[in-house]
């Protein structure tokens, strides 16, 4: 991969030009990215070429966000991809609410799924931020122990512990009678 100690140099600049020139750099792992997020959403309400475009124009519409290297790039973006998929079976599950005669035929717990999951991060991050940061980076962003521990700043074997820790939460939250 010679192309990764570029993307980390092109970051480090934090010129906008740059980063837009980027994105052809790394648009096959924004998708893969994309991918992996709807892996996570039974329903599959959006394709994957529009979700690492909406992501992408979240990404250029923030100004502020500086990136120390490809590693916190992929994780914003993996959590910009999973709060566009959030909110989208959201808006999806309140029309289904407003007009379900509309949506006979769609699989509504599927789209809870989703939610299901978005629910059960947020109870993980009310009781462990951490834990919850690495179950997202891991589950999301698809990121190796050694990447997380260098965004959160710790050592990778504790990101291996906080990962099963937050796997057995999650696995007891989103289990049927739960």
């Amino acid at each position: 991969m010679t192309a990764e100690p570029q993307i980390t140099e092109t970051l480090a600049r934090s010129d906008p030009a740059a980063i837009d020139a980027l994105i052809p750099k790394i648009y096959a792992t924004l998708r893969h990215l994309a991918r992996r997020q709807r892996a996570h959403e039974a329903a599959h309400t959006i394709e994957t070429t529009a979700l690492v475009h909406e992501a992408y124009l979240k990404l250029v519409n923030q100004s502020d966000v500086r990136f120390a290297d490809r590693a916190h790039l992929y994780a914003y973006m993996s959590q910009v991809m999973r709060h566009i998929l959030i909110d989208h079976a959201r808006r999806k599950k309140a029309q289904k609410r407003q007009a379900p005669e509309m949506m006979a035929g769609e699989a509504g717990s599927e789209i809870i799924d989703v939610l299901a999951i978005d629910e059960a991060l947020s109870r993980l991050a009310a009781l462990d931020q951490r834990l919850a940061r690495v179950a997202e980076l891991r589950l999301f962003a698809d990121l190796s122990s050694p990447d997380i521990a260098e965004i959160i700043g710790v050592n990778a074997r504790t990101v291996e512990r906080d990962w099963l820790k937050a796997r057995t939460f999650l696995s007891t939250c989103l289990m049927p009678d739960a």
